[in-house]
C-alpha cells in the first residue's frame, strides 16, 4: 500500500466536529464498502432541524 504526504494541519476535521457538535449534531464516517477502508470513506453529518 502507498503511503500519501500530507501537508495539512490536521485540525479541519476537529473544526468541523466542534462546529457541528455547537449545533447539537452529530459527525461520523463509515467505509463505504463495510470492512473495505481501501475504497474510501463516507463521512455522516447529523445536524438538528430547527423548530
Amino acid at each position: 500500500m502507498e503511503e500519501k504526504q500530507s501537508k495539512g494541519m490536521g485540525i479541519g476535521l476537529t473544526l468541523v466536529k466542534k462546529a457541528i457538535e455547537n449545533y447539537n449534531g452529530q459527525i461520523w464516517v463509515e467505509d463505504k464498502i463495510a470492512g473495505d477502508y481501501t475504497e474510501g470513506s463516507n463521512f455522516i453529518i447529523m445536524i438538528p432541524e430547527a423548530v
